[in-house]
């Protein structure tokens, strides 16, 4: 007779089981997701991926990762996706909900280890984000998913809604297994509560029997679904050579399972079911209450509330200037020379010559032309553009250019490089000092061996030491920012704490330009005086744009020519006529400046004249000077004259004039102090950059300048003091914190490794210690910030 045998169903784009409720020409589908991913790939001809797919030497879960991935071949998908795209590199965003620990992020942020093809790539843990730069002629976007799906951090990634999926990740997947892991902890309690009350026998070994099976049968869903994630990601980290946090559980997991199964099997005892299945559940509770714990403290690392820049807005043929927060897909943005594009659009008028360094870390810059697609963190070099924006402006991806390699210190070393090499060790030091308990209780006591050994796997954690740095910074970032000072990124905040030596650089920083402009030499009128406007429109440098605001209103005419000399001034070419614009050496004119004056001496065609801009000190810079010499080594490098030498001394240990911007670049690389520098964020890029801190001021803040570290509101300069002052208080907030997270963890070692502490009482304690620190740091940072007013 022969035997009839039902075949199973498999998904044909996933591989996963289904039955025929849903089929597309004749291939059966386990959701409507597959099912419009094949659909989209049949579209774009790329029906190929289902045979080619099908290769020797894949392993099951590569395939399904290739199926699943498979529509990020698509062109237009890739284009929504992606946020930078040049010949040879790509940057996108992806977010990875396997994120949750620091064992983590160090993979993450090594991936050039594994791929030669991924260039870069930074982990924003509080938002379980990555950014990676690659060269996709090497490895395509498709093949980039597929890796990390492999390292255990498949991308959510949802054409609809990036931040829905976030949500179902992770609340239906880890929900689930905490109902698993409760029902067969509750019901395992319940099989072993006659085991823990039969003190005089009276349970017959039939029924001690039977319920020490059913509670081995409780074990596997435990073992298999809830506990899951834990094996997967050690065995991902450790088939990569990275041991992170979840070897150490995984393995005390294993133990408790172990033990259990060799007692019930053998007859000696009813195992530890009870244990292990509570031990997940307070596990997994544990990171959910985490994850909602983080969200609630969570800071604004994108800076949309109060990132500090503005750009020209064409609206009705009239310039304006508009925050970025309210610029939209389709405004017209003026882009002058050395700025920074704020986001993708379409190049409507002007000749690029975009430099995307900041974003790719290449410094090639690209020719564009009319109708060409530019990119958000390319900075123009030459004249005027106008950009359609096809994008709305994020202000995350302007602080990514900010914190770009090309604008790392260089030899910097802070409290993020000890954490991670403390990390690093961390788990290998963890199953060593198990390995050791467990001999110890072997030679003493044999009973207490498996208790003991999962207890010390389970109770350490390092991850409360590795949030100590990303919410103390956070909090303090945010305070800083409504008071006026923003920074690139949060390890500046600990190299403002180590200052003991601060340079100023005096036009702009100490004085302000508000006692008015005129003008000396001979007339500039007509096309001349058009063309001298259009020309001081385009450059970046203070004084420049200062003169333009004063000079009368008239139309604006093309560059055919922009070269800008930082230092030094500009040469512009329009309509066949030079404009010359800068300081009376690059002129080659006679300069007679006095007391508070700064001479722009310009030239247009053969007429020839300067402008004489007057400033004052700023209020209450001089008591600022003061307090600051009282406690840090002072100097004063100023391009002005020495006229006011005798009114300065006094606040300074050393004061230079006549300084150009390559001279205060030799003073800071021959100092040996940690220098903090505040001057100009055009002239002083070089300057700013090499200090160890640079804070570029600005009176109307306009412009980007990421070769600085800070920049500050020019009303605030004289809370200088007090910034500084916050900023050592919070590295010792900082050292509080991970003194607690230390002694958390020696205390609950030293139980656990002598025998006081239960695997189930390591599993509650493990994600306690971690809300505490992070509480700890919230609430002591807020306070400081309440007293900072």
């Amino acid at each position: 007779m022969e035997t009839l045998q039902t075949e199973e169903l498999i998904c044909h784009h996933c591989g996963d089981p289904c039955d025929e409720s849903i089929l597309s020409e004749d291939h059966p589908f386990c959701c409507y997701g597959c099912k419009a991913v094949y659909e989209l790939l049949d579209q774009s001809n790329l029906n190929q991926f289902y045979s080619e797919t099908s290769v020797e030497n894949k392993s099951m879960s590569e395939l399904k990762a290739e199926r699943k991935y498979a529509f990020l071949d698509n062109e237009d998908i890739q284009k929504q996706l992606l946020k930078f795209r040049s010949d040879e590199v790509s940057v996108i965003r992806l977010f990875l909900p396997g994120i949750h620990c620091s064992s983590c992020i160090y993979l993450l942020e090594h991936l050039s280890r594994l791929e030669a093809a991924v260039l870069r790539s930074e982990v924003n843990f509080v938002k379980r984000e990555v950014v990676i730069t690659f060269d996709h002629n090497e490895k395509s976007l498709k093949e980039l998913a597929v890796l990390l799906s492999q390292l255990g951090y498949p991308p959510g990634i949802s054409l609809d809604s990036l931040d829905k999926t976030k949500k179902q990740v992770s609340k239906s997947n880890v929900g689930t297994k905490i109902a698993v892991a409760g029902f067969c902890f509750g019901n395992a309690m319940l099989m072993s509560m006659p085991e823990y009350l039969d003190r005089n026998f009276l349970l017959t070994h039939d029924f001690k029997t039977v319920f020490s099976w059913i509670n081995l049968v409780l074990a596997f869903p435990v073992l298999l679904y809830s506990a899951s994630d834990y094996f997967e990601k050690a065995w991902k980290g450790l088939k990569y050579g990275n041991l992170n946090i979840d070897v150490p559980i995984a393995l005390g997991i294993l133990t408790l399972f172990g033990r259990s199964v060799y007692e019930i099997v053998s007859g000696t005892g009813m195992g530890y079911v009870d244990s292990l299945a509570g031990l997940v559940f307070f596990l997994l509770i544990g990171k959910w209450y985490q994850g909602k714990t983080y969200q609630a403290l969570a800071f604004d690392r994108d800076f949309t509330s109060y990132f500090p820049v503005s750009v020209t807005c064409v609206v009705d043929d009239e310039e304006i200037q508009r925050p970025l927060r309210e610029l939209k897909k389709g405004d017209h943005v003026i882009i002058h020379n050395d700025e920074l594009i704020p986001a993708d659009g379409l190049l409507k008028k002007g000749k690029g010559h975009v430099d995307y360094s900041f974003v790719t870390g290449e410094s090639k810059p690209e020719t564009k032309t009319m109708g060409q697609m530019v990119y958000a963190g390319g900075r123009q070099k030459g004249g005027e553009l106008m950009i359609e924006l096809t994008q709305t402006v994020n202000n995350s991806e302007l602080t990514s250019v900010w914190n770009s390699q090309s604008f790392k210190k260089k030899n910097q070393v802070d409290l993020h490089t000890w954490v991670d090499q403390i990390s690093k060790y961390f788990t290998l030091a963890i199953i060593f000092l198990a390995i050791c308990t467990g001999i110890y209780w072997w030679l003493n006591d044999p009973a207490l061996v498996w208790n003991s050994v999962t207890a010390v796997l389970i109770v350490a954690c390092p991850c409360a030491l590795a949030l100590v740095l990303p919410f103390a910074y956070g909090h303090a970032m945010r305070k800083l920012g409504k008071e006026g000072l923003y920074l690139k990124n949060a390890e500046v905040i600990e190299s403002l704490a180590k200052v003991d030596s601060i340079v100023f650089d005096k036009t702009g920083t100490l004085t302000t330009a508000e006692a008015g402009i005129s003008y000396i030499g001979e007339v500039i009128d007509g096309k001349e005086m058009i063309c001298l406007k259009s020309a001081l429109g385009n450059s970046a440098h203070p004084l420049s744009r200062l003169i333009h605001h004063e000079l009368p209103a008239c139309e604006k005419l093309p560059l055919s020519n922009f070269e800008e000399i930082p230092g030094k001034g500009f040469i512009a070419k329009i309509d066949e006529i030079v404009v010359k614009v800068g300081s009376a050496e690059f002129l080659q004119a006679t300069s007679n400046g006095s007391v508070n004056e700064s001479n722009v001496f310009v030239q247009v065609g053969s007429r020839k004249g300067h402008f004489i801009i007057r400033s004052s000190y700023r209020r209450g810079i001089f008591e600022m000077l003061k307090d600051l010499n009282a406690n840090y080594q002072m100097s004063l490098l100023s391009g002005d004259n020495d006229a006011e030498k005798s009114k300065l001394k006094p606040y300074f240990e050393e004061v230079h004039f006549d300084q150009k911007p390559v001279d205060k670049l030799e003073y800071l690389k021959n100092d040996e102090w940690n220098q903090l520098m505040v001057g100009d964020g055009l002239n002083d890029a070089g300057a700013l950059k090499e200090a160890s801190v640079g804070i570029a001021i600005s009176e109307d803040i306009h412009q980007f300048s990421p070769a600085c570290d800070a920049i500050l509101s020019a009303e605030k300069v004289t809370a200088l003091p007090i910034i500084l002052g916050f900023s050592k208080r919070v590295i010792w907030i900082v050292f509080i914190a991970f003194g607690i997270s230390f002694l958390y963890n020696i205390i609950g070692l030293s139980f656990a490794m002598t025998g006081h502490l239960t695997p189930l009482i390591s599993a509650v304690l493990m994600p306690i210690s971690s809300v505490t620190v992070v509480g700890f740091v919230t609430l002591m940072v807020s306070g400081l910030g309440r007293k900072f007013n």
